[in-house]
């Protein structure tokens, strides 16, 4: 494009949103996927690999008689673009997003506004970034932006104090009007939980050209959103809901046909006070096209009844001071040996039976139990529930097992909260295996949480932060354990995945079962090389199914063949005599190495395991 980026006709700060509503255009992202984009790949890279399908969309928009398109650069800043190794590519791509916005405008022989669309940095898959480390990175993606767009659109941000952040960057980056959207739920507050009264008295101060709601719900939340925004104070109300629920449909995403209840939701919140209308997740050209339709010539409702803009009302911002949150969380036995004992959550509903096993094992010197059981497809007590019980009846602390496999990480998430109120605060983050029930199991899909983004997800709760990315309320304190392969043939792979859980934010590591310690001595030393320095504990079954080396040697894939056993046979080839001996004999090799021993229990304590966790105990005490 020749001369100047942005044609001589810049608009006022007010962008005209005084004195008639202007109409947004819709979404990008889910009508890009129903074009056959999938969600989990930077939609914004389109820009700069399939520039047509994004200036198309942008026409069709302008088509339906949108005032102002938004560029395709929601994602586009380096962190979000670090996800596919894009992170040096945030000038190229948000610059090739406002041409192509801006080369439609001009073809289309339209006057609409070009916003340079901007989100959050944090996000589900970054949630822990420092507040000082967010701002450079807005920074320079509205630099790359403010040349070439109209106004800096701030979209779908879930707290204040983000947005905040977002707004002031802006402001000092650039000239441009700064229009700055909250998202909020279904309870009529944004995702961290504040009003929104509150939210525009906070974004009114910042001198922004507008302020409104974006995102997750459609119109019948936004309504009162709208109109306690619009008495919140003075500026101009933008809103661009979703088009409703989402529905899966295979690998698609259908939502509601729903055009005229738009285009009626649209003059509804024009009546309360919106001045910019648009829509988000699930609209369509053919919505934009109802709506611009719906408020043609219709005034703002605050200059129809004669308020005229100015200062922000008087509404006091209640800002609840923060809790100390003490010392950060982390393994709280540091320089102590801990003896763990294992047990199985109970498969019926005989908990006092469950209980009194566990109380004895407490009672023989384990000082800590652990729920190790894998999530299951069978109708059984969960690991969860069972450390609870646990913890309030046997008066120990509890390690759970939470494994990952075929769980999203809101439920996860929802679900580790629930335990932690009741007081589980221990959590050995494993990514599990799909469930097999008789049926062929499916695959992962790219949408899996793995045990890495689990022990994330835990360090953010820790620094106050949930898996959105979105400030939270409190913080929590868990213990975040993770899983050490010492059987993997492939050692260069596990010390690297295993840094990779320390540098996530775990805190202690927990062996797999140890059958031979000689594989597992060398790898833990390569790990403290490596610079990774948790507390290890080391993991034994000397009184499981004999069947168990058969099964890590012939079906788990990576697997090392323990140096015991003969590769060619079912069974393995030396069983130890005596398995308290072995036991002993294996934590006295890993001397130095490890903070602690985890002793999988049979299925009911006997004398064996008695003896065993008693000689535990007593190297804890000589330690």
């Amino acid at each position: 494009m020749d001369g100047y980026p942005r044609p001589d006709y810049r608009p006022e700060r007010e962008l005209e949103l005084y004195r008639r509503v202007l109409v947004c255009d819709g979404a990008m992202g889910t009508m890009l996927h129903s074009a056959g984009v999938p969600l989990d790949r930077s939609l914004s890279e389109l820009n700069v690999v399939k520039p047509h399908l994004v200036r198309d969309l942008h026409a069709a928009y302008l088509a339906a008689g949108a005032d102002i398109i938004q560029t395709n650069t929601f994602d586009a800043n380096r962190l979000r673009l670090a996800r596919t190794g894009l992170q040096d590519s945030v000038a190229e791509i948000n610059l090739s997003g406002a041409r192509l916005a801006r080369e439609a405008v001009r073809e289309s022989g339209s006057t609409a506004l070009v916003a340079g669309s901007v989100g959050p940095v944090m996000s589900a898959a970054a949630p822990r970034i420092p507040y000082r480390d967010r701002e450079p990175i807005l920074r320079e993606q509205i630099a790359a932006l403010a040349s070439w767009v109209d106004l800096i659109m701030l979209e779908t941000f879930g707290d204040i104090e983000s947005l905040e952040q977002a707004a002031t960057v802006a402001l000092a980056e650039c000239d441009l009007p700064v229009v700055a959207q909250l998202t909020f739920g279904d309870d009529g507050r944004t995702l961290r939980g504040e009003e929104p009264r509150e939210a525009a008295a906070a974004l009114a101060a910042l001198k922004v050209a507008a302020i409104g709601a974006n995102c997750t719900v459609g119109p019948a939340v936004l309504l009162e959103v709208v109109a306690e925004l619009a008495a919140g104070c003075t500026l101009p109300i933008s809103v661009q809901p979703n088009a409703g629920v989402p529905r899966r449909l295979g690998r698609q995403l259908r939502y509601a046909r729903n055009t005229e209840y738009f285009a009626e939701a649209a003059r509804q919140f024009a009546a309360s006070g919106a001045t910019l209308v648009g829509g988000c997740c699930g609209t369509t050209p053919a919505h934009i096209r109802a709506v611009a339709r719906s408020v043609r010539q219709l005034q703002p409702a605050r200059v129809a009844a004669g308020t005229s803009p100015g200062q922000p009302r008087s509404v006091i911002r209640v800002v609840p001071p923060k809790p100390d949150p003490g010392p950060p969380a982390g393994w709280p036995h540091q320089g102590r040996f801990v003896v763990v004992a294992a047990v199985r959550a109970p498969r019926g509903q005989d908990v006092a039976q469950f209980t009194a096993d566990a109380a004895q094992l407490v009672s023989a010197g384990a000082e800590i139990l652990a729920i190790t059981d894998q999530e299951t497809s069978a109708a059984r007590v969960s690991p969860m529930a069972a450390a609870a019980v646990l913890r309030e009846r046997a008066g120990t602390d509890v390690i759970l097992n939470m494994e990952t496999a075929g769980r999203s990480l809101a439920a996860l998430e929802a679900d580790l909260l629930g335990g932690y109120a009741l007081g589980v605060r221990t959590v050995v983050c494993r990514s599990g295996t799909p469930w097999v029930a008789g049926d062929y199991p499916e695959p992962y899909s790219p949408g899996d949480v793995d045990s890495v983004r689990l022990i994330t997800a835990l360090a953010a709760l820790n620094e106050g932060v949930d898996w959105r990315g979105v400030t939270a309320p409190d913080r929590t304190r868990f213990v975040i354990g993770a899983c050490v392969h010492t059987a993997g043939a492939d050692t260069g792979q596990e010390l690297g995945r295993t840094a990779e859980k320390a540098e996530a934010g775990a805190h202690f590591l927990v062996t797999d079962l140890i059958y031979d310690v000689g594989p597992a001595t060398r790898l833990l030393r390569e790990l403290r090389s490596r610079g990774v320095d948790l507390p290890v504990i080391a993991a034994f079954a000397p009184f499981g199914d004999p069947k168990a080396i058969t099964r890590l040697i012939h079906e788990v894939p990576g697997a090392a063949v323990p140096s015991g056993a003969d590769d060619t046979r079912a069974t393995p080839r030396n069983e130890p005599a005596d398995p308290v001996s072995a036991v002993l004999d294996s934590v006295a090799s890993l001397a130095g190495l490890i903070a602690g021993v985890l002793i999988h229990a049979p299925s009911r304590p006997d004398e064996r395991l008695t003896d065993l966790i008693t000689g535990l105990a007593a190297i804890r005490r000589a330690s």
